[in-house]
């Protein structure tokens, strides 16, 4: 295995890297693991059997520590990192579970259908040993083998939060045989299930375990994660239940070369030329028989690299029958047939998206290359995961950047992104909308009638909103296939070039971003939005030195304070609040001249209520009026490495009009925990931000260090991050003495 400068070396020679691009190299050393002397001995002797038949002699410490607490009949969360046994973990005491009674079945739950087919062939060898049929039941399932799944269930059913909303709930009575003999659930990659998702995904469990009570079943659960700093709490959140964390943290993983770059191109054809140098790093991975799996931004950006690195290989002598592709819209059989060929080798090097961000178990891979930062750090992570997946072998990272400010700012912070603690997980299942969405099905599911013992269940918010509004279900109504688990509030649209969709787009961006005659940048490339079809944005071709500079008026306003403190004449505050935006036109620029080559003027407007919120009010004064706009933004940056908010989650605002603040808001209404979580941590997201801002080289503020990504806060462009850094030092100053005045009952109260 290479090391970060030969590596760099080779790519060189395949012109992958060039002199002229920004390059920052580390390493992160392995930890060897721990091991356990035996399984444990309350252990199924069929099972100590099936495992010692497979070659596996022994556990290691931490999965020995799940394994007898599960036997023990506890609820058990399992945190350890990527590839360090966690589906052994689970297994084997489910496995114990359907042995000791031969009626019973088992539901393991994933978020994505390539980790379930994954875990299923990781499950098969000690499952055929014990005579246990698994099968999983999902979108690519056939119409005929879903009819047998029902009418003859197996012992172990494999299935996605979407087809437990709609099928196992919204069609119950036809799984009656199954789910009232389940005994053990599985949730693995627990730390997915968050933000809008994880909310959502917190109220159907819920739902579910309701409904399990009612037909007087009880299954025990076991949870996973590989990146979460607050287990327990998570959990809980996620399942309404008491759970009890084991710990392998830190147990043992891989040695990573990681090599991180920004491509030295100009904007112009900034996409075409970094999608060449991904290209040149495929035949790179090749040329050292290694593999790898390469994570791409959009399906058109991997077709056409897939394409051009195939016709490239043969030039230079390679097989091209060892480059494939991989994402969610292949046909189930087609996307078995290459996780099975990279399973065996046959398969070196893999163009994706993020259908195999997770659970892809494989140890021969060796290398992951990022083109483009994925929407998260967790995302990142979990896709860096994907290689090293033993200890005992190095891996290689290398990340190229996009031209796109979140992509600079990593590509400039790589100590920062090494460095960053776990994420504390978020989920809100005290959110009022969500809760709305989901009542049609819990009073379908309960034909109406709800109990005193159910709101233990449902937890209290869920269980007084259903109770206060139950609404009444039409007769034979399913309402769970209309539920969204995932998409989001508000509508999306898609991005229309040449009559081709190249991506999705909110309905927000679309009001900031895609306003007929933007210059709107989309993967590094500029468009001019033509119009707006229903459900669509139309996007032409556009020179690449212009640019527009749109005019918006926000107002926010606070609409109700949940929680707060007062440190002298600082207050920090959660609640939720209004906003307006007000779209006035747009100039026309180019980049070249900076000259004006025209202007528009338009009206329009959105407004969204019950936005969760974060805000810090300070006095007047004149550093007030310069720094506010960058404490903003240095709470954003610092917020990225402290709690997990995805790109487009949440968003800042500050004004200068009564008294100076500064919002972090979310874009969901309702809440999705994220505000309240910041507003627990925020003076640690603080000092993050001031760390990277004052470990940057630029005067005032730039991109790789105080400007987020897809910050719409247009009116403060322009910011001043020496003055930000002041006042946020000025700020955790006064917090470090303690708070006066703290909210209780709705007043500000001295302490």
């Amino acid at each position: 295995m290479a090391d970060a400068t030969e590596f760099i070396t080779l790519l060189k020679k395949f012109d992958a890297l060039r002199d002229d691009d920004q390059i920052l190299t580390d390493t992160v050393d392995r930890i060897e693991p721990q091991y356990q002397e035996d399984w444990p001995t309350e252990l199924h002797p069929a099972i100590r059997e099936a495992l010692s038949s497979i070659g596996i002699s022994k556990p290691y410490r931490h999965q020995y520590n799940a394994i007898i607490r599960s036997l023990s009949g506890v609820d058990v969360v399992l945190e350890s990192p990527t590839a360090s046994g966690k589906t052994l973990a689970f297994t084997v005491p489910m496995l114990h579970a359907l042995k000791r009674d031969p009626n019973s079945h088992a539901m393991m739950i994933y978020p994505m259908k390539a980790l379930a087919f994954d875990q299923r062939a990781q499950i098969q060898e000690i499952c055929g040993k014990l005579s246990i049929e698994s099968w999983p039941y999902d979108g690519d399932t056939s119409e005929e083998h879903k009819k047998l799944l029902k009418s003859s269930p197996p012992r172990v059913l494999l299935t996605n939060p979407e087809y437990l909303n709609a099928s196992f709930l919204g069609w119950r009575e036809q799984w009656e045989d199954f789910l009232k003999n389940l005994r053990y659930i599985v949730i693995d990659e627990m730390h997915e299930y968050r933000g809008f998702f994880g909310s959502n995904m917190a109220l159907l469990l819920r739902r579910f375990f309701l409904y399990l009570n009612r037909i007087g079943v009880s299954p025990q659960v076991f949870l996973s994660t590989a990146t979460c700093a607050n287990p327990v709490e998570h959990a809980k959140n996620l399942t309404g239940k008491d759970i009890e964390v084991i710990s392998g943290r830190n147990s043992f993983r891989p040695r990573r070369h990681f090599v991180f770059v920004r491509p030295g191109v100009s904007d112009f054809r900034y996409l075409d030329i970094l999608r060449l140098r991904v290209e040149n790093a495929a035949l790179t991975v090749l040329s050292m028989e290694l593999q790898a799996l390469i994570f791409c931004p959009s399906k058109k950006f991997l077709e056409d690299a897939f394409r051009n690195c195939k016709r490239q290989a043969i030039e230079h002598g390679i097989d091209p029958d060892k480059i494939s592709v991989f994402h969610a819209d292949m046909k189930s059989e087609d996307r078995q047939h290459i996780q099975q060929r990279i399973r065996s080798g046959d398969t070196r090097v893999v163009f994706t998206t993020n259908a195999l961000e997770l659970g892809l178990d494989i140890g021969g891979l060796d290398a992951i290359i990022l083109a483009g930062f994925p929407p998260s750090t967790m995302s990142a992570w979990q896709q860096i995961g994907r290689a090293g997946r033993g200890w005992d072998r190095d891996a290689l990272v290398l990340f190229y950047a996009m031209n796109d400010p979140i992509d600079r700012f990593f590509v400039s912070n790589l100590s920062a992104f090494l460095n960053k603690p776990f994420d504390e997980l978020v989920v809100d299942p005290a959110n009022t909308e969500l809760i709305g969405k989901h009542i049609p099905s819990l009073m379908s599911e309960t034909e109406g009638i709800l109990y005193p013992t159910d709101e233990t269940t449902l937890g209290n918010p869920f269980y007084v909103q259903a109770f206060q509004n139950p609404g009444t279900p039409p007769p034979r109504d399913r309402p769970q296939p209309r539920l969204n688990m995932r998409g989001g509030i508000g509508r999306s649209f898609s991005l229309k070039w040449h009559n081709n969709e190249i991506g999705q787009i909110s309905a927000i961006r679309r009001f900031r971003e895609a306003y007929i005659g933007a210059i709107f940048t989309f993967m590094g490339r500029r468009y001019r939005v033509h119009s707006h079809e229903e459900g669509a944005v139309v996007l032409v071709d556009v020179e690449q030195n212009r640019r527009t500079e749109p005019s918006f008026f926000t107002a926010l306003s606070s609409n109700e304070t949940i929680d707060g403190a007062a440190y002298g004449d600082i207050g920090v505050y959660f609640g939720s609040l209004n906003l307006w935006m007000n779209f006035t036109g747009y100039k026309l620029i180019d980049e070249g001249s900076e000259e004006e080559l025209g202007s528009a003027g338009t009206e329009a407007s959105i407004n969204q209520n019950n936005l969760h919120s974060v805000w810090i009010d300070v006095p007047h004064s004149h550093h007030a009026a310069e720094g506010i706009a960058a404490l903003g933004h240095l709470i954003r940056v610092g917020a990225m490495f402290v709690i997990p908010a995805d790109r487009f989650d949440t968003s800042t605002y500050s004004t200068t009009s009564d008294e100076p603040r500064a919002y972090y808001y979310e874009n969901y209404p309702g809440g999705i925990g994220v505000a309240k979580k910041l507003f627990d941590v925020w003076p640690s997201a603080l000092e993050k931000g001031i760390d990277i801002a004052i470990n940057c080289s630029c005067a005032r503020g730039c991109q790789n260090c105080i400007e987020p990504a897809k910050s719409y806060d247009i009116s403060n462009a322009n910011i001043d991050k020496r003055a930000g850094i002041e006042l946020a030092r000025h700020i955790l100053a006064l917090k470090e003495k303690g708070p006066d005045r703290i909210f209780k009952n709705g007043l500000m109260v001295p302490v």
